[in-house]
């Protein structure tokens, strides 16, 4: 179901985050609700990895519409990937996510890739090395500034890293984007299953949640 570029965002002003769309198609409202990122027991008898991931995109009629499970945990210490597993309701595989953490003392950025059924895969890094370059030398001791303030009550919060990530194909041609400072994604390619999209809006806000996550940051506890 091929469709025009599509602006993606998760809004966390309701019980439960929810992921909506807009575009051409949105309603009075100015966007469409593709579902709610409702956070679901893992299995582990609550000793779960910290990049383990269980959660459902629940849709109209409180049914899920994607379900994301951890294929593998990630190690920030030996660099290995946590990779998480999209299927449908039935157990059809939509598609694969893989997360690699940035290690700071070897210059490298936190990395995801998207891994679809239909044969997209796309690969994005977080921050562009420029601003990296930048935030190294100046932003980190600003940062470091401003977090001590925050601790003793007299500043807000300390300056962030780049956020922005730009998903792109083997031949570099870009399917999402990522905008942090507007905390929105483009869909620049209309042929990306909406489910998928909203399974990795999930998982990345997972991460990186918007500043208005409050307390559904890690959204909702089961």
């Amino acid at each position: 179901m091929a469709q025009g570029r599509m602006t993606y965002n998760v809004r966390y002003g309701t019980a439960l985050p929810v992921v909506v769309r807009h575009g051409d198609d949105a309603g009075r409202d100015g966007h469409v609700a593709i579902g709610l990122l409702c956070r679901t027991p893992d299995g582990h008898a609550g000793a779960a990895h910290p990049s383990a991931r269980t959660f459902d995109v629940v849709g109209e009629g409180q049914t899920a519409i994607a379900r994301v499970s951890t294929e593998e945990t990630g190690s920030r210490v030996s660099g290995r990937p946590a990779v998480y597993r999209v299927d449908d309701p039935y157990g059809a595989p939509l598609g694969r996510i893989t997360y690699r953490r940035g290690r700071a003392l070897r210059g490298a950025r936190a990395r995801w890739t998207v891994e679809s059924v239909t044969g997209h895969s796309v690969r994005g890094f977080r921050g562009r090395l420029f601003w990296w370059a930048v935030w190294w030398p100046l932003g980190l001791p600003v940062s470091l500034v401003w977090l001590l303030l925050s601790l003793l009550g007299e500043g807000d919060d300390a300056f962030g890293k780049p956020r922005r990530v730009i998903w792109r194909d083997s031949s570099r041609r870009a399917h999402l984007v990522f905008r942090g400072v507007a905390d929105e994604y483009r869909i620049l390619d209309g042929s990306w299953d909406p489910r998928l999209v909203a399974a990795l809006l999930g998982l990345h806000q997972s991460y990186d949640p918007s500043e208005g996550s409050g307390e559904n940051g890690w959204y909702a506890r089961p």
